[in-house]
């Protein structure tokens, strides 16, 4: 009987710790899934045209779940634009940061 009981709080407890290992393993891979959307995005705008960048920031609408913020920025004889990228899982922001300086004319 004592044997009996021991196997059953033994199962019992590996049963709750494959479901915790569970568990963290699909938060993981949803953080890394969004971290690695929110790099797609900024690698995506390094393609775009200088001249683009806002209007196609624009165009991404509200009901994405990533959004963008674009702030100029000046460094001596030259201007650009710096796009923060960001998402949030479980509470927690995801932020990825690119930076286009103004083609030289």
């Amino acid at each position: 009987m004592a044997g009996f009981a021991f196997l059953a709080v033994a199962t019992g407890f590996a049963v709750q710790m494959h479901h915790s290992g569970l568990s963290f393993d699909r938060h993981s891979m949803d953080r890394l899934e969004r971290q690695l959307a929110v790099e797609n995005v900024g690698q995506r705008f390094l393609l775009i045209p200088y001249e683009d960048i806002e209007r196609v920031a624009e165009q991404r609408g509200p009901e994405s779940d990533i959004q963008i913020q674009i702030d100029s920025f000046e460094t001596g004889s030259h201007s650009g634009l710096h796009l923060t990228i960001q998402t949030t899982v479980d509470s927690q922001t995801l932020q990825h940061h690119v930076w286009r300086m103004e083609p030289a004319e």
